[in-house]
């Protein structure tokens, strides 16, 4: 969930490690709207690092001074739990649970739902920045549109399923609508020759690019950068990342989080006794 922009929220400037304990924790919404746990670790002026979560049972939407609507790039990450997201304008309804994520583009309204039985917990990026850091949400839902009319799905469908599902996922991809993306439908990139690395790209645009990639325990990448801003999630076991130009070495465990300006070169190790596993985005530029 896009959050309140609040002072003791950190601003990043160079490379850093904000460490999952360290997160500001905030509580987004009202009772209309439902409210969402954000733990906020920072914010760029062209990517933040977000996590969400949400409560079995638990939901959110819009309200007069909460509006979830956003003209963005939007990449909702599953770690744990089942997650729908509606648009209800629409109708679209997208479900991911974990290790799949939720994307679309433009200028959407959505809803959300923990639709299974445990807490859902999701990374949170979205690209370009809504507004600066230092304004609040608060200040700026009430020059937003009001929601039209509420669909609960695509009625439109029923009776030509799943004979029209390739025909509705192709229209709703090339339009940005709500899709779920998964390692079945990752782009695929071996990144080194020396020691080649496997990244799955989920979600690609000229404003964001985000993905998944792991390392063998013992393993290490080649040196990379990128002409956008990164920030790393881990996800499981010990992701060290090594910084060449200034000596920088950051150890990560899961969900903790490592912000990284453009081009700031880094390489990722597994350096451990486990395989590590992460999640990325970068913001706008991947190459």
């Amino acid at each position: 969930m896009a959050t309140q922009g609040r002072s003791e929220v950190r601003i990043f400037g160079g490379p850093a490690l904000v460490r999952q304990s360290e997160a500001t924790r905030f509580l987004w919404g009202d009772e209309e709207s439902g409210q969402v746990s954000d733990l906020i670790y920072g914010r760029g002026e062209r990517i933040s690092a977000l996590i969400f979560t949400l409560g079995p049972g638990h939901r959110f939407g819009t309200s007069k001074t909460w509006k979830t609507l956003y003209d963005q790039h939007r990449f909702y990450y599953v770690v744990q739990g089942s997650l729908a997201i509606q648009d209800p304008e629409s109708g679209e309804v997208a479900v991911a649970r974990a290790g799949e994520a939720i994307t679309w583009r433009g200028p959407r309204y959505h809803f959300g739902y923990n639709v299974g039985d445990e807490e859902v917990v999701a990374l949170d990026w979205y690209a370009p920045a809504e507004r600066p850091p230092d304004v609040p949400e608060s200040a700026v839902s009430a020059g937003k549109r009001d929601l039209g009319e509420v669909r609960g799905g695509r009625y439109d469908l029923l009776g030509a399923w799943p004979d029209r599902r390739p025909e509705a996922r192709r229209a709703a991809l090339e339009g940005g609508g709500v899709v779920t993306v998964g390692p079945a439908d990752a782009l695929h990139l071996v990144q080194g020759e020396r020691a080649p690395v496997l990244v799955s790209i989920l979600s690609s645009s000229a404003l964001l690019t985000a993905g998944t990639f792991e390392l063998r325990a013992g393993a290490a990448s080649e040196a990379e950068e990128h002409p956008g801003d990164e920030v790393v999630f881990a996800l499981s076991g010990r992701l060290h990342v090594h910084l060449p130009a200034s000596g920088g070495w950051f150890e990560l465990e899961p969900l903790d989080c490592l912000f990284l300006p453009e081009g700031t070169q880094h390489r990722y190790w597994s350096y451990g006794s486990q395989a590590s596993r992460a999640a990325f985005c970068v913001a706008p530029g991947y190459r």
